[in-house]
């Protein structure tokens, strides 16, 4: 039997696009910058690469702000101030945009498949705004984005998946949210009492601890008869 809904949402990153770790090379080019500017830091880019990888890590799984995230990065590479540089990172990042996101392949099938079907279409990231509204642009998604930074709120809070049913106009079981993190999408979609479709991108098995997806996909082309009854 196929799954029926009204609407579907979408998570952004490792989803429907790949950003390319654009976050991670604006704070490369900051390093580059802070050191070419009398302030030199007397390290290597690998070396700032991999406290980079560490300091993002924390901005994303603990949710600390991004002037605290700035701060720790500039002091581990060896300088001061780092959250000074908080409007020009935002501005970097959002420069790379254009150059480094990519669609998943079959994004835009998939899109225009659901939205011929009349389907409601939105997301909801982890993230900080606008990057992940200007991520989904790059790749033609002009429907809502409910980035984390702009709502107060992240994944899994079952309060976020609320507040995505509340701006699609939707009881939570007309909706199916599709993403590739078990623990922030499928765990926080089915709390709140979405269907939760599991996009496997084959890395790594799906933990045996949480409630298993309504159903798993391994391509974007799988979606629309999932979703959508072939009659529509």
């Amino acid at each position: 039997m196929k799954l029926r809904f009204d609407g579907v949402a979408f998570d952004l990153d490792h989803t429907l696009l790949v950003d390319n770790r654009l976050e991670r090379v604006a704070l490369l080019d900051l390093i580059v910058r802070i050191d070419a500017a009398a302030s030199p830091l007397r390290l290597s880019l690998d070396r700032a690469g991999i406290v980079a990888d560490e300091e993002l890590s924390r901005y994303r799984d603990e949710a600390i702000d991004l002037e605290t995230m700035l701060r720790r990065f500039v002091e581990r590479c060896g300088g001061r101030g780092g959250e000074l540089w908080v409007p020009w990172f935002r501005q970097r990042s959002l420069d790379l945009v254009s150059r480094m996101v990519l669609p998943m392949p079959a994004a835009g099938r998939a899109l225009a498949a659901l939205a011929d079907a009349h389907l409601r279409i939105a997301a909801l990231s982890n993230g900080p705004s606008p990057l992940q509204e200007r991520k989904a642009a790059q790749i033609g998604f002009y429907y809502p984005v409910l980035a984390s930074e702009q709502i107060g709120m992240r994944k899994p809070d079952p309060a976020a998946f609320e507040l995505l049913a509340a701006t699609m106009g939707l009881e939570p079981q007309r909706i199916a949210y599709v993403g590739d993190d078990p623990y922030l999408d499928i765990a926080g979609a089915l709390e709140a009492g979405f269907a939760a479709v599991w996009f496997d991108g084959g890395s790594k098995p799906y933990p045996a601890e949480i409630p298993p997806p309504t159903a798993t996909i391994r391509s974007l082309d799988e979606l629309p008869s999932l979703l959508v009854d072939p009659g529509v």
